[in-house]
């Protein structure tokens, strides 16, 4: 079993560390599908596509609150496999046992993910095409202090068998990390605005990792991680002064 994986991707970001992963474990995947929505700059879409012939891309052109909904519904109109991985940038696995233990699941379960209250969280959902169809397929934001995949999570549970990573021993900080709010810091670097930073050890951290030699690089996003350095640490000022 090899699903097709599906992110949506601004079009003014780049995310070195994800590109790392889902190329050193490329044999689990079948297609991996991003779908560009036009947000922030400089434009990073050239360079992916240039380095990246194998994967599909594909463009939204909504750029409005429904900017995910039609992102995610691109890619599903392209995919093709029998099972779907939806997955963010900012989600990490440890290992390749770590992917092992989530593809042996299938033989039990007909969805895999986190659980966030009501919500399956969508940085990490394995989850059968077939089921999928049954929903709306409405990933969309409903209703106050709810979040993207809130009623795509609702409609799903209902046609089909669940599974918590935690429940399959695999648990946040040793098997699996999700950097939440990587997306909404980076853009914060770029509005220059830090006081709304979140998990800022971690994301320097991240931001460091991701200079990686180990995928190629766009010159004008290590120059980024450069400035974020500056900005949010005293020490990163000293260094790139």
């Amino acid at each position: 079993m090899k699903p097709d994986v599906l992110i949506t991707w601004p079009s003014g970001c780049d995310y070195p560390l994800c590109r790392f992963q889902l190329t050193a474990f490329k044999d689990f995947f079948n297609k991996v599908i991003i779908t560009f929505y036009d947000h922030g700059t400089p434009d990073f879409r050239g360079f992916l596509r240039s380095k990246y012939p194998e994967w599909v891309f594909l463009e939204s052109p909504e750029n409005s609150v429904a900017w995910r909904e039609r992102a995610v519904n691109l890619g599903l109109d392209e995919s093709k496999s029998d099972w779907v991985l939806f997955s963010e940038q900012d989600f990490f696995w440890k290992d390749d046992q770590f992917l092992h233990q989530v593809i042996s699941a299938t033989k039990l379960y007909d969805i895999i993910g986190i659980s966030q209250g009501s919500r399956l969280h969508p940085c990490f959902l394995l989850t059968k095409r077939s089921l999928i169809d049954k929903t709306s397929r409405d990933f969309s934001v409903k209703g106050a202090n709810l979040d993207h995949f809130s009623q795509f999570s609702k409609e799903i549970l209902e046609f089909g068998k669940f599974v918590d990573l935690k429940d399959l021993n695999l648990f946040s900080g040793r098997d699996w990390y999700h950097l939440s709010s990587l997306t909404w810091n980076l853009f914060r670097v770029k509005d220059l605005t830090p006081r709304e930073f979140h998990y800022l050890a971690d994301f320097l951290v991240y931001n460091t990792y991701s200079r990686t030699a180990r995928v190629p690089q766009d010159r004008r996003w290590t120059a980024f991680t450069h400035m974020a350095e500056s900005l949010l640490s005293a020490f990163g000022k000293f260094l790139n002064d």
